[in-house]
């Protein structure tokens, strides 16, 4: 008489952002220890490209993955689609097409969008940088008036490919490139200015209106299209599932998790990228997070599988960004060290081309 193994833990994974992609890749590490199931839409979108394919310079299949062929060759159970309803206690979800789902561990990762306070209700005219599917309005910005509302990294690459399809570009902002090396931001505004773009800092922006975009003194600024690059924030649907928060911590945006990557109060509950909040410290909201936990996340469960104690993430202190600032020229940035030109915009290209090719 044989012994019926014991059934593998239930593990849902909620968004398909940088860290699940890594864990879909790494499936055959996990079946053995883990029942997966994935709920997702089929595509994502690389926001390493966004801008470019925003611009029209690449075409809109060369910055996005399919998840679900990925998940397909993985052998993953795919559910295409999204989360409505999560209950942490009852340890079930359910999906917008009614699909129930339980589990026994889940793990979010499900990316940042604009504060939702910031955006008019149904403004065709008014598009948030996140999801990034609502940039391609850029594409027809030929000689029309954008405002981009907000001057960090994202911004103003947005800014510049704007102005390289010829369109009438203004950012408002209240500073410019904080984000940035200061000689960095004097470069890219000359760039700007070069290139017709209108950069008005020291601004408060009021309200984003159809039209036009209200600031502190009252003043309107006119617009065909505005683009709102600020004000990032974690998915609302956090609060409502009970995910937003912990006992004892104050200032949450987004769910709070340990070095481990797992809820302090909910350890079978887990999450990475932009949707966390990583306890230890505050970490901007920026892709090469939700990169590097896609390992440690990956450990973390083998761990939790075998019994050993888990791995910490541990933030690397300078990393390097470049932007794309259309017309063939590029940003790069690497702590307080910066460069632009050509050579930087081709080392982003290999770089967004070797990351895309592992999916």
């Amino acid at each position: 008489m044989t012994d019926t193994p014991a059934p593998r833990p239930r593990l849902l994974l909620v968004g398909a952002g940088h860290a699940h992609l890594h864990l879909l890749d790494r499936a055959a590490d996990l079946a053995p220890h883990y029942d997966l199931t994935l709920v997702a839409p089929r595509w994502f979108h690389y926001s390493g490209t966004a801008s470019a394919v925003a611009g029209g310079v690449l075409p809109e299949a060369a910055g996005r993955v399919d998840v679900a062929a990925l998940a397909r060759r993985r052998g993953v159970r795919h559910l295409p689609g999204r989360v409505v309803d999560l209950d942490p206690a009852a340890r079930s979800a359910r999906t917008d097409d009614g699909t129930s789902v339980t589990f026994d561990l889940v793990s979010l990762n499900l990316g940042s969008v604009v504060d939702p306070a910031l955006l008019p209700e149904g403004c065709a005219d008014v598009v948030p940088v996140k999801p990034l599917t609502g940039l391609i309005a850029l594409r027809d910005s030929r000689g029309r008036r954008v405002s981009v509302i907000g001057a960090g990294a994202s911004g103003l690459e947005l800014a510049a490919q704007a102005a390289a399809c010829d369109a009438q570009v203004t950012v408002l902002a209240g500073e410019v490139g904080a984000d940035l090396p200061p000689r960095a931001v004097r470069r890219l505004r000359r760039r700007l200015a070069s290139r017709g773009v209108l950069v008005r800092d020291g601004v408060e922006v009021r309200a984003v209106a159809p039209g036009a975009t209200r600031l502190g003194d009252g003043s309107e600024v006119p617009h065909d299209l505005a683009v709102v690059a600020t004000g990032l924030v974690a998915p609302p649907e956090l609060t409502r599932w009970g995910l937003a928060g912990a006992a004892g911590v104050d200032g949450v945006d987004g769910v709070p998790v340990t070095a481990a990557l797992t809820h302090p109060d909910h350890p079978h509950v887990l999450a990475a990228g932009d949707c966390a909040h990583f306890l230890p410290q505050p970490l901007p909201r920026v892709g090469v997070h939700g990169v590097r936990q896609g390992p440690v996340l990956l450990e973390g469960l083998l761990a939790r599988a075998r019994g050993g104690p888990p791995p910490a993430y541990v933030p690397p202190r300078r990393w390097l960004a470049v932007l794309d600032l259309g017309a063939g020229r590029g940003l790069a940035v690497r702590g307080r060290w910066w460069w632009e030109g050509r050579a930087a915009l081709r080392l982003k290209r290999r770089i967004d081309r070797r990351w895309l090719a592992r999916y």
